[in-house]
C-alpha cells in the first residue's frame, strides 16, 4: 500500500511534467563561434566614470565591447548534402557581454543558443584592458549555458576578421582551428586550450597561456603559431612556436612535432612520438632547486647520412647531439619565462603544492618570487627508436 502511494504521484509527475522554457529546435541559432573586439567607447573611462548611477539611458550610451557571433546556414545542412554549413554573423556593441547577446537577440527571430559554441577568439585589443577581461571572463564562469569545453585563442588582428575569414580546406573558420588544435599531437607548436582550462588556471594561478591567430592579409591565410601569456588578465607577451614547443617538453605532455639539428651542414630530423619527465624539487636555503628530466622518444625521418647511419655508434652520437642540443634550448626557454614575463606555464607550482606540501608551505604566500629566483635545470634525454627513408 506504501509503494503504491510513493508511484503513484512519481508516474503522474512524469506524464504531467514538461520542459516549460523549451525552444524547437528550428528556432535556433546555434552560435558556434564567438569573437570579442573593442569598439568605440573602450578608451572612455573618463566618460564612463562621470555616470551616476541613478543616470537614464546609460546603456544606450555606451559602447565598449563588439561581440560577433557565427552560427552555420542551416539551409545548407539537409539529408542529401554533406560537409558543413557556412556561417553567418551577427554583431553586437554594446558595455557587457549580457548586454551584447541582447543586442543580438534582437536581429534574429531565434533563440541565440550558446551550448554548442567550439570556439572563442579574443583580439589581442581585448587584452590590453584589465577590467574588461575580467568582466568577459566572469560572464563566462558564470553562465550556466555557456559551452566551457570550447577552445580559445588569441587573435593578433580583429576577432572579427578572423572569423570571417574563409579557410581553403573549411567552409568556416571554428572548424579550421578546432582541427588545428585537435590534431595539435602531430605539432607541438600549438597548445590547445579550452575556456574551462582557461578559468581553471586564472583562478589557480592567476596566468595562462593561450594559442595564438594570425591572419596574413597578404598571403590571404590564418596561421597558429606561438603562445600568448596572460598574467593578472592581461597580455605580458608572446613565445615563439620553438618555445611553445620547449614548454610542451618540460611540461612532460608533449606527443608529437619535430626538433631539427645541423650536422655537416644537413638538417637532421628528429620525429617525437612520445615524451615524458620527472620533476626532482628541493629547497636549498632560499632558493628553490628544480631539477627537470625530460625523455623523449622517436624516429629519425630525414637525413643525408651515409649508409653507416644504422651503426649503433652513429646513432648514440646524434642522441647526444639532440641531448645537448635541446637541453639548452629548453633551459633558455625556461629563463625566458622566468625573468621576463614571471609566469609559471611549465605547471611547477601544482606539483610543489601537491607532491611537496612542505616546501609550497614555505613559498606559497610568495610564489612569483621563489618561482622568479628558482634554480630551474633541464635535462633532455633523446631515444632514437627507428630510421626512416634516406634521401
Amino acid at each position: 500500500m506504501k509503494i503504491k502511494k510513493i508511484i503513484i504521484p512519481i508516474i503522474c509527475s512524469m506524464m504531467f511534467s514538461g520542459c516549460w522554457d523549451n525552444v524547437e529546435i528550428d528556432k535556433k541559432t546555434f552560435v558556434s563561434v564567438i569573437g570579442v573586439d573593442v569598439s568605440k567607447d573602450i578608451n572612455n573611462e573618463d566618460v564612463i566614470k562621470k555616470l551616476k548611477p541613478d543616470d537614464p539611458f546609460q546603456e544606450t550610451d555606451i559602447k565598449r565591447i563588439q561581440v560577433t557571433y557565427g552560427f552555420p546556414d542551416l539551409s545548407q545542412l539537409g539529408p542529401n548534402k554533406q560537409g558543413t554549413a557556412k556561417d553567418k554573423y551577427l554583431l553586437s556593441e554594446s558595455s557587457t557581454m549580457q548586454d551584447s547577446l541582447s543586442k543580438a537577440s534582437v536581429k534574429t527571430s531565434r533563440d541565440i543558443f550558446l551550448g554548442q559554441t567550439k570556439l572563442l577568439i579574443l583580439s589581442s585589443r581585448i587584452m590590453e584592458k584589465k577590467e574588461i577581461v575580467k568582466e568577459i571572463i566572469d560572464y563566462l564562469q558564470r553562465n550556466p549555458r555557456v559551452n566551457k569545453a570550447m577552445y580559445v585563442a588569441l587573435s593578433e588582428d580583429r576577432a572579427e576578421d578572423i572569423i570571417k575569414f574563409k579557410p581553403i580546406t573549411e567552409n568556416n573558420i571554428e572548424t579550421y582551428i578546432s582541427g588545428i588544435m585537435e590534431n595539435s599531437k602531430r605539432n607541438s607548436t600549438v597548445l590547445p586550450v579550452t575556456l574551462n582550462e582557461l578559468l581553471i588556471l586564472l583562478d589557480t594561478n592567476n596566468n595562462a597561456i593561450i594559442p595564438t591567430v594570425k591572419l596574413d592579409k597578404d598571403k590571404n591565410e590564418i596561421s597558429m603559431s606561438g603562445t600568448s601569456i596572460i598574467k593578472d588578465y592581461t597580455l605580458k607577451g608572446k613565445l615563439t612556436s620553438v618555445e611553445t614547443s620547449d614548454i610542451e617538453m618540460i611540461r612532460g605532455k608533449i606527443i608529437g612535432g619535430k626538433k631539427v639539428i645541423y650536422k655537416d651542414g644537413k638538417p637532421i630530423e628528429f620525429v617525437i612520438e612520445k615524451g615524458d619527465r620527472k620533476l626532482n624539487i628541493s629547497k636549498q636555503g632560499d632558493k628553490l632547486k628544480i631539477d627537470v628530466k625530460v625523455k623523449l622518444e622517436g624516429q629519425i625521418e630525414q637525413y643525408y647520412l651515409t649508409p653507416n647511419l644504422m651503426n649503433v655508434a652513429t646513432i648514440n652520437d646524434l642522441q647526444t647531439d639532440f641531448d645537448k642540443s635541446l637541453s639548452d634550448e629548453c633551459n633558455e626557454t625556461a629563463k625566458l619565462i622566468q625573468n621576463q614575463y614571471k609566469v609559471d606555464p611549465m605547471e611547477l607550482r601544482e606539483n610543489v603544492e601537491k607532491y611537496h606540501p612542505k616546501i609550497w608551505n614555505q613559498v606559497k604566500d610568495n610564489w612569483e618570487e621563489a618561482f622568479k629566483s628558482a634554480d630551474i635545470n633541464v635535462d633532455v634525454k633523446t631515444y632514437i627508436r627507428r630510421i626512416g627513408s634516406a634521401e
